[in-house]
């Protein structure tokens, strides 16, 4: 019984170790059974899960998109992103593996340990999946800041031209160039200057000089704030609700030791990029800051070290840019006429360009075309919308930035014709007289005033600069501000109502409303105006301007009748013989200029009920004489009468007598310029002394032209006027010389002409002259009889000199001698004629003088001009002085029949002679044989050369090399060709079209 136990109690003991190690064993095949019996249905589990999974990564993807390319995943989200496609591709293996075993025997004889074995695999994958799908919660998130690009790339929508990139590359060269930090792209609205900054951002070249490119769109509302959140965001950084000072320390430190290039595009005033947070850019940073501005100012408060301003396109590549946008209907030859008109009145300006061709594009009516044109050009009656939304608004911001005077001084320019070079003195006179000024001003003030106004509109691309002849007092308006000055003006505008034929070629005159409304009228160079009407009503008008109306011959008598508020009245170059009795009617009248009116050739006594008149001008008319009721017009502050017949001793009244006091009645004159005064009323001594004495006695003149008859009384006035010794008279010319002036006498402001000789104590001039000569920039000499130099004039008297013309001196040997070389240290231009003993321009005896003195003598002469001077052989006596003269540009050279060559045979020519010389006449030079002794000179900016009259001249010093810039070559004979054999037929060749003979 004992022993059952024992074995009962092993037996046991054994056994349970069997149990669990059975049950275990059944647990584990169950599990395998399991895998095998449920791996479709795990299978379709998987393949939820794994959709699941998928969608929540497509959501991820399409999130990472949308903030492409500011964000970008983390490394979790990629590592998560990583696994999905792990999982995909191993879910994909799977699946075929089950199509397979699901084939074995048509899937009636399963292998049940391949099941078991893919099942384990299922359920472990959609354990996997799931864990992805906790992972994909992203607690942290899965996107973070991008770095930002170098360059963000802009999208240029314009046409790309030449002048767009000619504009880029000057802008490229002055990145490249070390000097210019701040770069200033400045022009008109509309002009194209965005485009040029666009094409600059996408330069290739760009990113490898810079670690950022920076673009900030500023426009006319920005704020500190605004330019710091659009930087923050370029450069990845998020910007929270804290202080201006406080993200300008966070943008400091981001971009601190960077290279960067900002670009700010449409500036309106100064940006503190201090403030902003960006460090400074200077040539040792390496960093640049390119901007675009409307306004020159803004590039100046910026401090700029370049500007380069955006012009309008030429008239080719407006051609091609408008007829690409028309869709090249306009080279139909129904349409090209008006279509070519269209583009010119785009004035080159893209915008317009771009706007109008929309506008027409491909639209084959040639009547359409007709009266598009047509309203065009009449902007004040125009409803073209489009112009009006896409042209006229932007300019007009501009406009609108203006102050409340510069507006109204704008408008004014609404008066000239099309394309019109507008005076600005003239200009600026008009402003002063009729208000727009604002307070009382002195001509001169206004003027100042005036010409700082005028920069302004300049600078902010509303008017342009002339060129040329006009570029030192011309402005011009660009043809479609006009337009948008006009349609302001009309009577559908908001500002005061012009009413405009200037430069029309329309012969209708306006409606009697038109002349009721207006309070400016401008048929300024209306050739078609030939006939006023009778009783215009003109209640409200301020400025008449009729001036270059030459068919207009007769002013109806009652026309000034209703004209009660008339400031501004211009006759100027109209054929007008006569003035009608209603002029007296003007009572407000302030400025009548009849300058020009060659047939005028009375002035009624009614003018002298103009008691308001401040400015008449009365210039090259044929007055009989000149009436003293104009010394009644005691507000006269400008009296300008020039006449040609007072040459002939003709202009005087008989009946009329000049007592004193007359003269003194107009002493609030500040401006007299009646250069034959005295002439006009006869030659007498009574007569000069008193204008002398009067004249003398005047307290608000700037500005004196006059011809005094003697030395002594030009002595007196200088003596006894308060305002010659405190130099207050700043704009004189004064004549001591009944001939009619030169014409360089009117190009400066402080002129003297003398004809005579020493003085009575033998000084080489009088005291006067000497005196006057000290404080004039042109000084005209004629018929002095012992004068051998110029050098003794002495360098004292003639500092301020630009201009000196010599005629008929007949003792005059040479310019200057060694003793006077500083003499004309600062002379442009030089005229000498009819000199018949002139030997030379410089004599010299021995060595050159030093450095210190030759650097004073002509070297800023720029023109000189030999006439009728027989006795010089060399215009260069010797080398010392032609090396003075490093900024000659023309010569010109008449009638000096002894002149052989430009410098004596004995000088080696070892320097780079006349190196600015643009232009060479030579005119009846019968001897002169040779310029420089046969040596090929280096001229590069000469383009004309003329030469008549020279028989003993066979060949020029000039190659295609030295003479690239030529453009036009003179000649009087036709075989003076072998004078232009140069060293071979190519170069002739070249020059062979700019070749024209003269007889």
């Amino acid at each position: 019984m004992l022993i059952f136990h024992v074995t009962f109690a092993v037996v046991a003991v054994v056994a349970q170790p069997a149990c669990e190690f059975g049950r275990c064993l059944w647990v584990s095949i169950a599990k395998r059974i399991n895998y095998a019996k449920n791996l479709s249905k795990n299978l379709k589990n998987l393949d939820k899960k794994a959709s699941e999974l998928g969608t929540r990564r497509d959501d991820i993807d399409a999130q990472i998109e949308r903030e492409k390319p500011y964000k970008t995943p983390t490394k979790e989200c990629e590592e998560w992103k990583k696994n999905v496609e792990e999982i995909k591709k191993n879910i994909t293996i799977i699946k075929s593996e089950f199509e397979v075993e699901k084939k074995c025997l048509r899937g009636l004889c399963p292998n049940i340990f391949v099941r078991m074995k893919l099942g384990e695999r299922v359920v472990n994958m959609i354990c996997k999946v799931e864990e992805l799908l906790k992972k994909s919660k992203f607690e942290n998130g899965f996107l973070t800041n991008s770095p930002p690009l170098k360059v963000e790339k802009k999208l240029v929508q314009d046409s790309l031209t030449a002048s767009a990139s000619n504009t880029l590359e000057k802008v490229l060269d002055k990145i490249r160039d070390k000097t210019t930090p701040k770069i200033g792209i400045w022009g008109m609205g509309g002009i194209g200057k965005t485009t040029v900054m666009q094409l600059l951002n996408n330069t290739p070249e760009i990113t490898t000089m810079f670690d950022f490119v920076i673009w900030v769109t500023v426009s006319k509302s920005w704020t500190i704030r605004k330019v710091q959140e659009e930087v923050g965001q370029r450069l990845s950084m998020e910007i929270k609700n804290e202080s201006n000072d406080r993200v300008a320390c966070k943008l400091l430190e981001k971009l601190e030791g960077k290279k960067y290039l900002l670009l700010l595009d449409d500036v309106w005033e100064k940006v503190d990029l201090s403030v902003v947070g960006f460090p400074n850019a200077h040539q040792e940073s390496g960093c640049k800051v390119v901007l675009t501005t409307r306004k020159l100012e803004v590039c100046r408060k910026m401090e700029t070290d370049d500007e380069i301003k955006v012009e309008g396109l030429p008239e080719k590549e407006a051609w091609e840019m408008f007829n690409l946008k028309v869709g090249n209907v306009a080279e139909s030859p129904t349409i090209r006429q008006q279509a070519e008109e269209i583009v010119k009145k785009c004035g080159g300006l893209p915008l317009a360009l771009m706007v109008v061709g929309g506008a027409l594009r491909k639209k084959t009516n040639e009547n359409f075309w007709r009266q598009f044109l047509s309203d065009l050009k009449s902007p004040a009656e125009s409803s073209i919308k489009d112009i009006e939304e896409e042209v006229f608004k932007p300019l007009k911001v501009s406009y609108d930035c203006l102050t409340n005077i510069e507006k109204n001084c704008l408008l004014f320019c609404g008066l000239y014709p099309e394309d019109y070079k507008i005076e600005k003195s003239k200009l600026i006179g008009y402003w002063r007289t009729e208000g727009l000024l604002l307070g009382k001003l002195t001509l001169a003030k206004a003027r100042v005033k005036g010409d700082a106004i005028l920069e302004d509109l300049i600078d902010a691309s509303l008017l342009e600069k002339c060129d040329g002849y006009y570029a030192n007092d011309g402005v011009k308006m660009h043809d479609v501000v006009r337009d948008l000055v006009l349609a302001m003006t009309s009577p559908k505008g908001e500002e005061c109502i012009h009413m405009v034929r200037s430069g029309t070629s329309t012969e209708m005159m306006p409606e009697d409303e038109e002349w009721e409304k207006a309070t400016r009228i401008s048929f300024m160079d209306n050739q078609h105006l030939s006939n006023l009407p009778e009783f215009p009503d003109c209640p409200m008008l301020l400025t008449l301007l009729l001036q270059k109306c030459s068919n207009l011959k007769v002013i109806p008598e009652s026309f000034f009748d209703y004209m009660p508020t008339l400031h501004v009245l211009d006759l100027s170059s109209t054929g007008i013989n006569s003035l009608p009795v209603s002029i007296s009617k003007l009572v407000s009248l302030r400025e009548l200029l009849l300058n020009s009116c060659s047939n005028l050739n009375v002035l009624p006594v009614e003018l002298s009920e103009l008691k308001s008149l401040e400015v008449l001008e009365v210039t090259y008319a044929q007055l009989d004489h000149m009436h003293l009721w104009i010394f009644e017009l005691t507000n006269l502050k400008r009296l300008k009468i020039e006449n040609p017949r007072s040459f002939d001793n003709n202009f005087v009244d008989s009946g009329q007598v000049l007592v004193p006091g007359l003269i003194s009645k107009i002493s609030q004159m500040e401006e007299f310029c009646v250069p034959n005064f005295l002439y006009d009323f006869g030659v007498s001594d009574k007569s000069e002394d008193i204008v002398a004495s009067e004249l003398s006695n005047f307290c608000s003149l700037s500005s004196l032209h006059i011809k005094f008859l003697s030395v002594s009384n030009l002595q007196y006035f200088l003596q006894n006027s308060r305002l010659w010794k405190e130099r207050k008279l700043t704009e004189f010319r004064f004549c001591i010389d009944p001939r009619e002036m030169n014409f360089y006498l009117w190009r400066y402001k402080k002129c003297l002409t003398y004809q005579g000789g020493r003085a009575e104590d033998h000084s080489i001039l009088p005291w006067a002259i000497e005196n006057v000569l000290s404080r004039s920039n042109y000084f005209e000499l004629h018929g002095h009889g012992e004068l051998t130099t110029l050098s003794d004039l002495g360098a004292g008297n003639t500092c301020e000199l630009k201009c000196c013309s010599v005629y008929s001196c007949d003792m005059l040997e040479n310019v200057v001698n060694g003793n006077g070389l500083d003499t004309f240290r600062n002379l442009e231009i030089l005229e000498l004629n009819n000199l018949r003993n002139l030997k030379c321009m410089l004599e010299m005896e021995g060595p050159p003088p030093p450095v210190p003195r030759v650097a004073n003598s002509f070297t800023n002469l720029t023109e000189l001009r030999l006439f009728n001077c027989p006795m010089i052989k060399h215009v260069f006596s010797n080398g010392f002085m032609i090396q003075q003269l490093s900024n000659l540009a023309e010569l010109e050279i008449r009638l000096c029949t002894g002149l052989e060559g430009m410098l004596s045979e004995d000088e080696n020519v070892e320097y780079e002679a006349l190196p600015k010389l643009k232009a060479v006449q030579l005119w009846y030079l019968p001897e002169f044989v040779s310029f420089f002794k046969g040596i090929a000179m280096c001229w590069k900016s000469l383009d004309q050369v003329v030469i008549v009259g020279c028989p003993k001249l066979r060949k020029l010093p000039l190659d295609v090399n030295s003479t690239s810039n030529l453009k036009n070559i003179g000649v009087d004979r036709i075989n003076f060709w072998d004078a232009l054999e140069w060293d071979n037929n190519a170069t002739k060749l070249r020059f062979q079209p700019l070749v024209r003979a003269l007889n």
